[in-house]
């Protein structure tokens, strides 16, 4: 008996009825051509199989066998058919709500199913011995667990106490983003592999839109989003570099990332840039864990997460190359890998392409939205290069090099400016400086070793795309994703250090504990007390026109929604600034310059407040006196207090 051959025989009938169920849906959509063909292959295949099926029919020997996988292989088509629906949908030009839902409930529908049919027969294979209870293995290193949960919740203080209040003030994005997460709630998004603000996938704002359904449409809801992506990621780093090397250096690894201020402060503001280091760190430790166990299981799931890197922000799309590269390295470098792993390698593939086909299908048929990022970004692609050395008359290798200088001496040495960030000092301190060097040394000199090839593939390659191929580096943004593999490294240095001193018997065996949390708690007191202290009380993140949005849409909230709202903020912000839409959605709010104020004319029972920037004031004081008998009153900026943040004057009946 021909195993497979049966098989197709007995899905047969199925795969007609999936084809002939999406032609119907698509001549119902007016799309002929595809919903002919459909059904054509559904009403072939299906006379097909009742003649094979009438010509020789089942024997008692092929339905014991086919039966016990017949199941799964009908969800598998199901998976199949679903991703296929929500694909169609989805470069479907007769756009509906209905075929929005359905796609996106399609989708997530086939991605989960498809998980668990993969689990689920690989826990059926697993031998016994295996299948250890996650109590014992929770006793068995319990003192690593107890250190874990101290570093995990050190890293969520870190990233929540103060959270509404610092970072201040309250950026643009952040309300952007908010936006994104009411339109969700409202129901005004409904294509979710349409993109939203700032080209980014609507799947991306869903986690903001989640928590704010619960916490309500506020700065807290937003910041906090990120805040717990920024402690999984201190999970995640610490199950990589546990898998890589040993539990000393992903604990060390874990409190150097839970304290690390670049990491922090991006897991304390509501964009979506953290997501890097969290998809990094969950997608190399599921591929170096189907290295490790060689189990197809831990492939798909891989392949599953990496689709997902093209649903979030766009420079988590570096991290979906660094892992297909590292599976490259591993085919060239390992002797016989790809032979004898072909098989799990198309697992892999299956699963990128089940997961991320929907919205593939979507940058396909924009490529523009695609390339949107990276063609205003890097110098490759908009002239930028070219320009420059013109500009400058320096060669074209002449101005990488100072690319890559600016790029990478930010961790160590230089200042660390602007970009959503503006700290005075590097990413590290000086100790902290050294042990990243010393671990990133030690690897280089292993660096054909698959799990320090991993370290390093993805450092260099967000310094070179997210730094040195870009405009204006250091980007604090893009070189995000470092932070990881950055702890990582000096998690690395330490430990190697210390096993230096112990091999030449300057170091006790005990006193290894020790100098590991004596380096992890200096560098961590260092981390803290500038980020909490001094980087707080300063308000490096000061930004005139976010703090200007940020206070007058207050102020106007606490006046009442029935208050109209004019923004004397022309040239630097307007009354469609992001967080002053997002702050009073329901007051009108118009701009105003000089030339509308010989139209302007209120009632005696109008309510109106006029926000004005310093530079506005003289026309506010115009008003003033062309409407007498307001409230009229500065506000200083925090960061600079004997500075005039804005001037208000508010007319009640």
């Amino acid at each position: 008996m021909k195993f497979p051959g049966t098989l197709i025989k007995a899905l047969a009938p199925l795969v007609s009825f999936t084809l002939a169920f999406v032609g119907i849906l698509q001549l119902r959509n007016q799309f002929w051509a595809v919903g002919t063909i459909c059904i054509l292959l559904a009403v072939g295949g299906f006379i097909f199989s009742m003649r094979a099926l009438e010509k020789s029919p089942f024997t008692l020997e092929e339905i014991n066998t086919f039966k016990p996988v017949l199941l799964p292989a009908t969800l598998w088509m199901v998976v199949i058919g679903l991703v296929m629906i929500s694909v169609i949908y989805v470069v479907d030009t007769v756009e509906t709500v209905e075929t929005d839902r359905f796609a996106a409930a399609g989708w997530v529908a086939a991605v989960i199913l498809s998980l668990i049919l993969g689990w689920r027969r690989g826990n059926r294979s697993m031998a016994s011995t295996e299948q250890t209870s996650i109590r014992e293995r929770l006793k068995a290193n319990r003192s690593e667990v107890i250190i874990l949960l101290i570093v995990l919740g050190m890293a969520f203080l870190l990233r929540t106490l103060y959270l509404t209040t610092h970072p201040y003030p309250w950026s643009g994005d952040e309300a952007s983003i908010g936006m994104e997460g009411r339109r969700i709630l409202n129901g005004e998004t409904t294509n979710f592999f349409d993109t939203g603000w700032s080209i980014q996938p609507n799947w991306s704002f869903i986690p903001t839109a989640i928590i704010e359904m619960i916490l309500g449409e506020n700065i807290l809801a937003i910041r906090l989003t990120s805040a717990i992506a920024g402690t999984l990621s201190v999970w995640f780093v610490y199950l990589l570099a546990r898998l890589l090397f040993n539990p000393s250096i992903a604990l060390m690894a874990g409190a150097f990332l839970a304290t690390l201020p670049y990491n922090v402060h991006f897991s304390r503001i509501g964009v979506n840039n953290v997501i890097d280091g969290l998809m990094s760190c969950l997608l190399f430790w599921l591929i170096a864990k189907a290295l490790q166990k060689d189990d197809a299981r831990y492939y798909y799931t891989a392949g599953i997460v990496g689709g997902l890197c093209i649903y979030t922000y766009a420079g988590t799309r570096l991290a979906l190359i660094t892992g297909v590269l590292i599976f490259l390295f591993v085919i060239i470098r390992q002797r016989g890998y790809l032979p004898s792993h072909w098989k799990h390698l198309i697992t892999f593939f299956a699963g990128l392409v089940i997961c991320m086909a929907p919205q593939a299908a979507f940058f396909m048929k924009y490529p523009h939205i695609f390339m949107g990022r990276l063609g205003q970004e890097g110098i490759l692609f908009n002239g930028w290069l070219a320009q420059r050395s013109i500009q400058t008359g320096q060669s074209v290798t002449e101005i990488l090099i100072n690319q890559f200088t600016r790029t990478t001496l930010v961790f160590i040495a230089s200042p660390a400016p602007g970009n959503f960030l503006n700290s005075p000092v590097p990413y590290l301190t000086i100790l902290g400086s050294i042990i990243f060097l010393l671990g990133m040394g030690y690897s280089l000199a292993y660096m054909f070793e698959t799990r320090y090839f991993i370290l390093l593939i993805w450092f260099w390659a967000v310094i070179l795309f997210g730094g040195v191929l870009t405009l204006n580096p250091p980007a604090n943004t893009r070189l995000l994703m470092t932070s990881p593999v950055v702890a990582i490294f000096m998690a690395l240095g330490t430990f190697k250090i210390v096993e230096y001193l112990q091999k030449f018997r300057l170091l006790p065996e005990r006193a290894s504990a020790l100098i590991f949390l004596a380096v992890v708690s200096i560098v961590s007191y260092q981390n803290i007390n500038f980020y909490m202290g001094e980087y707080r009380t300063r308000m490096y993140f000061e930004n005139a026109n976010g703090e200007y949005a940020m206070e007058a849409s207050l102020l106007a909230r606490d006046l009442g929604e029935d208050y109209l709202v004019y923004i004397l903020g022309s040239p630097r912000v307007l009354a469609n600034f992001p967080t002053i839409p997002f702050l009073i959605p329901n007051n009108q709010r118009l701009d105003f310059d000089a030339d509308d104020l010989s139209t302007l004319n209120l009632t005696p029972d109008q309510k109106v407040a006029f926000f004005a920037v310093p530079e506005s004031r003289p026309l506010l004081a115009e008003i003033v006196q062309k409407f007498p008998g307001g409230e009229r009153g500065l506000l200083y900026r925090k960061p600079r207090p004997t500075e005039i943040l804005l001037e208000y004057y508010v007319l009640a009946p």
